[in-house]
């Protein structure tokens, strides 16, 4: 991802604290064809001062620019909706006088006032209108051809005085029926200004702004959307076909699908669930050749070059993914992510579309929301299979996925054979169809693990020193429910374990297990410096304290 000019490379948000790689508050950037100084913003819309000394950290993250973005357009809204109603307050005394002397019905004339009808009105029309039901009661008079044609003229004299230079034809039943209609509708205040508002706010739903913002982005660049990320690859959003590598799923797109079929991308989704994967390396348009570095610079080019019309007043459904080498880094912070189900979860932090009002984290769709707030409600819930009963939902859950439903978790994506445990399927991969697992390795001290299960427990234990467990007796504490209890012997002096050999009683099953090799005579601990070999390792160490002088036992 190429770094706009006047990125701080690290630092501290001046709006929200977070740590990371933001934009300067104080230079000037363009976006959408307008120039931006966040510091200037936030004094105009806000009144709010940004203290921006030269030595410390005066940086801004793209959440915050959003959000503030977001505030300085509705203050616009405001202010020019204020500007409207005194249009309109000023204009109500010219207009009522005529509505007022034109209409008949009493009771019409408290529902004339509001400035929104004045220019549609007219009131030779209306008067038209209420003179029609009385010509027809006439028609049951003379029925000799003499009555009907001074009928005729008197009408049509009634008609020229009324009409004052407006004319008006009736066609037909139809067009007289509408008429009445109408009139009807003027005569209500409060039912024209509800159409009145239907028309003005008529237009595309959200879920259709965001199908054709992902349709141009589809049809005019080399985007590409992604599925999911499945047992054998990343899968393709159109068929069923899957890749090891994003840069193939990339390839088999652009080449192996048309632009009618990506036009019908995402058609028949809601808007609770809409969202887009989208690859985004080496991004380029396709109308006019050039490089672009990102999907929002994507989007202000082919407004601002191309005219196409697309939405830039909604939240973004669009996850960018950039795929360029090994690591899954994300496009917006510089984290690394071991997975892309991981990396992909992390983009919430980022794309905060809805919060949870319990914990205030933020989601992409509104579905995703749903599902984290059960992990916020507790009860009693029992598992399907067992009588086993947990306090959350997502405990449950996690239980019956683990315990009772693990085949389904071990399936290979080639042959459909299922295991029983993740390390068999590992080695069935390598075995079978050859594909070599790349093992999860820690960054903070490059160690490698079989599951990242294991790696996540290492970082808590050994770098994060993850202690939640404390004992009630003394200052010691633990990662793991089991090393407390087992320290607890200590305290409570309990020997529940008996040598079958001397009766010896210890605390411990482990230490029993390793008092066991004096009787088996099991001495694998070696000293490397000499032939001697002990059944303990502290007796080991003993030994390289007196003879070696080495503390440590490597």
């Amino acid at each position: 991802m190429m770094e706009t000019p006047n990125t701080l490379h690290s630092g501290m948000c001046r709006c929200c604290s977070s740590e990371g790689t933001f934009k300067d508050i104080k230079t000037k950037y363009h976006w959408m064809g307008e120039e931006e100084v966040y510091a200037e913003m936030l004094t105009d819309c806000f009144d709010i001062k940004i203290q921006t000394p030269e030595d410390m950290d005066n940086g801004i993250c793209e959440v915050c620019i959003t959000q503030l973005r977001n505030a300085v357009n509705f203050k616009k809204q405001v202010l020019h909706t204020e500007e409207q109603f005194k249009r309109r307050l000023q204009g109500r005394d010219v207009k009522n006088p005529i509505k007022i002397e034109s209409v008949e019905d009493p009771n019409d004339s408290d529902h004339l006032s509001d400035p929104d009808f004045t220019e549609e009105y007219e009131v030779p029309i209306k008067q038209e209108v209420e003179e029609k039901p009385k010509a027809k009661k006439r028609q049951a008079k003379p029925a000799t051809p003499r009555a009907k044609k001074a009928k005729t003229e008197a009408e049509s004299s009634q008609r020229e005085e009324t009409h004052i230079g407006v004319q008006f034809e009736c066609s037909s039943k139809k067009e007289d029926s509408k008429n009445k209609r109408s009139t009807r509708n003027q005569g209500s205040t409060t039912a024209q200004n509800e159409e009145d508002k239907a028309k003005k706010t008529k237009g595309p739903t959200e879920l259709e702004m965001h199908r054709n913002n992902i349709r141009i982005i589809l049809d005019s660049s080399n985007a590409t959307p992604i599925r999911a990320h499945g047992g054998i690859g990343y899968q393709c959003c159109f068929c069923p076909e899957q890749y090891p590598n994003p840069a193939d799923l990339k390839i088999h797109t652009m080449q192996g699908h048309d632009a009618k079929t990506k036009r019908a991308f995402m058609r028949g989704k809601t808007m609770a669930e809409y969202f887009v994967k989208l690859d985004i390396t080496a991004l380029r348009c396709e109308l006019c050749n050039s490089n672009v570095d990102s999907l929002e610079l994507l989007t202000s080019h082919l407004i601002d070059k191309h005219g196409k019309k697309m939405y830039t007043d909604i939240d973004s459904h669009i996850l960018p993914f950039k795929f360029g080498d090994e690591t899954l880094r994300c496009v917006v912070c510089p984290n690394d992510f071991n997975t892309f189900k991981v990396l992909q979860e992390h983009m919430n932090v980022h794309f905060r579309n809805y919060i949870c009002e319990t914990c205030d984290s933020g989601f992409v769709t509104r579905n995703m929301r749903r599902n984290h707030k059960k992990t916020h409600e507790t009860g009693s819930f029992i598992c399907s299979f067992c009588p086993k009963v947990y306090d959350t939902a997502l405990k449950q859950r996690a239980h019956e996925k683990q315990v009772h439903r693990l085949p389904k978790l071990n399936l290979c994506a080639y042959c459909n054979e299922r295991f029983r445990d993740f390390r068999q399927k590992v080695k069935h991969l390598k075995d079978v169809h050859g594909i070599q697992r790349e093992s999860p390795k820690c960054k903070a001290c490059e160690r490698t693990f079989e599951t990242m299960a294991a790696l996540r427990l290492h970082i808590k234990r050994d770098h994060l020193i993850q202690r939640p467990h404390k004992c009630s007796q003394c200052d010691m504490s633990f990662y793991a429910k089991a090393q407390l209890k087992n320290h607890f012997v200590i305290h409570s002096g309990t020997r529940e374990f008996s040598c079958a050999v001397c009766f010896k009683s210890f605390g411990r099953k482990k230490t029993l297990s390793d008092h066991m090799r004096i009787h088996t005579d099991d001495r694998r601990y070696k000293c490397k410096h000499c032939e001697m070999a002990f059944v303990q390792k502290s007796s080991l160490r003993g030994h390289m304290r007196s003879n070696h002088s080495e503390l440590n036992l490597n």
